[in-house]
């Protein structure tokens, strides 16, 4: 069976992936009014993308399983508060992408009758499914850490 630690590494890198999928794939695509540069480019937006997913790897490196800065106590805390946190955060968004794309079908007919645009191109519609399935998945999957 594998260690926790590569399971939790392997939560994190899914989680980062399927983050990077969303908006290299969909999300830069969204038209908004007066914005012209892609909003990825903030260090908030990359700490919430890229870093945030691997603190959980980094509170079991830290723990008395490798490296022993923390106490087993702190470890199992800080690895129940981020689970909870990574499995709460991506069913979130993943939850609200689905609503999105419910939305996007339900006002497409009174866009057309207004004759307003979509805020997601049809190319990137086509993806927002399977990288709303991944963030799914890596919902399910940080709360099977949670639970087992």
């Amino acid at each position: 069976m594998p260690t926790l630690l590569s399971l939790v590494i392997g939560a994190s890198a899914l989680t980062a992936v399927a983050d990077w999928a969303g908006w290299h794939f969909v999300w830069r695509f969204e038209a908004a009014p007066g914005v012209e540069t892609p909003r990825k480019h903030s260090l908030t937006s990359i700490f919430l993308s890229y870093y945030l997913p691997f603190m959980p790897t980094l509170a079991i490196l830290l723990g008395p399983a490798k490296l022993g800065i923390y106490n087993e106590g702190f470890t199992q805390v800080a690895a129940i508060l981020l689970f909870s946190m990574m499995g709460i955060i991506t069913g979130g968004v993943a939850a609200s992408a689905w609503g999105v794309r419910r939305r996007h079908f339900e006002e497409k007919d009174s866009r057309e009758l207004i004759d307003q645009h979509d805020n997601l191109p049809s190319h990137a519609l086509e993806h927002l499914v399977w990288t709303t399935i991944m963030l799914a998945i890596c919902s399910v999957y940080w709360f099977y850490l949670l639970i087992f």
